[in-house]
């Protein structure tokens, strides 16, 4: 399977400093992903919001954009949903230091399905869903689920928040190692997890592939050049045809049939 950090090196920022943060997602199968899945387009902290949701079980939600579908019906739900906010994890920190995400990497290759999607940017507001579930830091989490032992075994699926502040990347990857390997094993494997990054801009600049191409940059949108260029078609079908209409001539007069006979 492609690696996290070599799936990010086919793509780098317009601008310099962290701007988005990556979005990697496994759990069992039947999700709405299947297994190396990759977003490439850009997605928002609401969009993570709506697809954990969906992986909650939460009814009419199909997890879109990111999930491609709805969660199959039948499907095993994961006991323990997980989501990591790791402190200052950047798109351009896993692209260039992305070999230090082992355990990460590992944990997506083995599981069922899994998701990866590099370019997310912070929502205004922060998801409502996110808010209302338990905030722990890694070493808690033990001792929250032996406090709430229901939480393994009452067959729904369960929200927790795991945030982790560290100065790099290997500390992050431990982190959800140990905290993984807990879920995984008081749950027989049944777990879901989002891993992304934390406090990071609400602007981000545009990416670009990393071809090496310096070329002069089209000042306006794609939408809006199809629009003209549609208009600039239908205008000249107009014009033509409303010339061919006047350029019709007829005679001036008509002679009368009677008298001329």
């Amino acid at each position: 399977m492609l690696s996290v950090a070599a799936l990010l090196t086919v793509t780098q920022l317009d601008a310099s400093g962290v701007a988005y943060t990556p979005a990697l997602m496994w759990g069992p199968e039947g999700l709405g992903f299947g297994r190396g899945a990759k977003h490439l387009d850009a997605v928002s902290g609401q969009d993570l919001e709506v697809a954990v949701a969906a992986l909650l079980g939460q009814p009419g939600n199909e997890g879109a954009p990111l999930l491609a579908s709805e969660p199959a019906r039948g499907a095993r739900l994961p006991e323990v949903q997980l989501v990591f906010l790791l402190e200052g994890l950047g798109t351009e920190d896993v692209r260039r230091e992305g070999g230090q995400l082992r355990h990460v990497q590992s944990l997506m290759d083995s599981a069922p399905a899994s998701l990866t999607a590099p370019f997310t940017t912070r929502s205004p507001r922060r998801p409502s869903i996110f808010e209302k579930a338990p905030r722990l830091r890694p070493d808690e989490v033990e001792a929250h689920l032996r406090a709430h032992p229901e939480i393994l075994t009452n067959g729904a699926a369960d929200l927790l928040l795991v945030e982790h502040a560290a100065a790099d990347l290997s500390a992050h990857d431990e982190a959800v190692h140990r905290v993984c390997g807990h879920v995984a094993g008081a749950t027989s494997g049944n777990y879901g997890a989002l891993v992304t990054g934390s406090k990071l801009p609400l602007e981000a600049p545009r990416r670009r592939l990393s071809s090496g191409e310096t070329g002069v940059k089209l000042m306006i949108e794609r939408d809006l050049l199809t629009g003209l260029l549609v208009f600039a078609l239908l205008f000249t079908i107009f014009i033509s045809g409303f010339c061919c209409l006047f350029s019709l001539q007829t005679p001036r007069k008509f002679e009368d049939g009677s008298k001329a006979q």
